[in-house]
């Protein structure tokens, strides 16, 4: 299976390369990996902990966050080496003063040979789910323990086959798991994997430090939802956007209501769309409002205000779940807020759980989430439910501390 699977990577990497002269996606994938090579031999020689955390793209190494705090309480001085995968990732994380980022190579023996020979790390963390053996051998090779932190299985992970383990015999060499949830836990001793134990989802810890940064939000957003029943369109497509004008065809939007579209795209033709159905409802974009108290609707049509607007909200409707998947319904949980979403939520384990919880409400079709929003966006039902969703966030935030000891060895 070695032999097969390096002969996979040499394939994978080519047509990656062929993909590149018509993917600018691609092309940024061999162009960032090949300019970078002279870049990491120019690191200077560690001098204090030197920690390597590979995140696949944005969403992980937003999870990375916390911990990279929490290692920088415990050792000041150490500094972080943060890989992505892909573009997405490189290009738009905002890192912290004392990490430097890369792409992660290709994960030929070589490659994984002269990645650890090169930034020399003490320790290594995969957040949630990265499976590549090559550099995970290099890790054994060179006493470095490696860690995955927010891990997560699903019963259908590729992982779990019997046909898999030669990826079963590579992680196996982890120091251990930090896991999402019991089920990964259940997953992760099936097939016999060490030190796998329950931390929780560090999202909800991520989203907690969020919550606690309102002062940048405009003013005048925070003034349009003053004193009013505000609910949220977050990271909506088309579907909740229908389902959205669906109730407005048939309900007013009574004075001490407002309404927030933050719709995933925020493309020109989107916008336009958008502004062209709501015409009728008050609506602005929020790039020319001018406190209009005629304006009831807000489009939101600019990008890293979403997860701070859930604190002025008090009802949301969480996009994707009409489509590929669900997108994050966490954010607003942190805020108090309940969510509706849509069907496809197989991949999102916390949209079972907030079902359960009785804080999240999952409908099939546009007319179902046109009658949630009428059934619960009223201040009288509401008070009750945003209290519930606060109290049960909190129960889900994950403490870190004896978790980021463990892996220094500080215990």
């Amino acid at each position: 299976m070695k032999v097969i699977y390096s002969f996979f990577i040499f394939i994978f990497e080519g047509l990656i390369r062929v993909a590149g002269l018509m993917n600018p996606k691609a092309r940024e994938m061999i162009v960032g990996r090949k300019s970078q090579i002279d870049f990491i031999k120019q690191l200077e020689p560690k001098t204090n902990k030197r920690i390597w955390i590979h995140a696949a793209s944005l969403g992980e190494y937003e999870m990375a966050i916390p911990l990279i705090e929490e290692i920088s309480t415990n050792l000041p001085k150490s500094e972080f080496i943060i890989s992505f995968f892909s573009p997405s990732g490189y290009k738009n994380a905002k890192l912290l003063s004392n990490c430097t980022k890369f792409y992660l190579p290709f994960d030929s023996v070589k490659n994984a040979k002269n990645w650890i020979q090169e930034i020399n790390p003490d320790i290594a963390i995969f957040v949630k789910y990265e499976f590549w053996p090559n550099l995970i051998n290099a890790c054994h090779q060179n006493n470095i323990p490696l860690w995955y932190w927010n891990f997560l299985l699903r019963d259908n992970h590729f992982i779990l086959k019997p046909w898999a383990s030669f990826w079963q015999n590579a992680i196996k060499k982890s120091a251990g798991f930090y896991a999402q949830n019991e089920n990964t836990v259940k997953l992760g001793n099936s097939i016999h994997l060490p030190n796998i134990k329950r931390l929780g989802d560090i999202r909800y810890l991520r989203t907690q430090k969020i919550q606690s940064q309102l002062a940048d939000v405009p003013q005048n957003i925070k003034d349009f939802t003053l004193g009013k029943s505000t609910l949220i369109l977050g990271s909506s497509w088309g579907p909740e956007e229908n389902a959205l004008l669906h109730y407005l065809q048939n309900h007013s939007i009574h004075s001490n209501q407002r309404i927030l579209i933050a719709p995933h795209n925020i493309g020109k033709d989107h916008i336009d769309t958008i502004e062209r159905l709501f015409k009728p409802y008050g609506v602005e974009r929020f790039s020319g409002f001018n406190n209009n108290i005629n304006t009831k609707i807000l489009i939101i049509d600019s990008i890293g205000l979403l997860s701070r607007l859930y604190a002025f909200c008090d009802m949301a409707v969480i996009g994707g779940g009409f489509g590929k998947g669900l997108h994050n319904i966490i954010e607003a949980s942190a805020a108090g807020v309940p969510v509706v979403f849509g069907p496809n939520t197989a991949k999102f384990p916390e949209a079972f759980d907030f079902i359960e919880a009785g804080i999240g409400f999952q409908v099939k079709t546009i007319e179902e989430l046109s009658i949630v929003i009428q059934n619960e966006f009223n201040s009288q039902k509401l008070t009750s439910l945003k209290a519930r969703t606060k109290t049960y966030f909190e129960t889900c935030v994950p403490n870190i501390e004896f978790s980021v000891k463990e892996m220094l060895n500080l215990n």
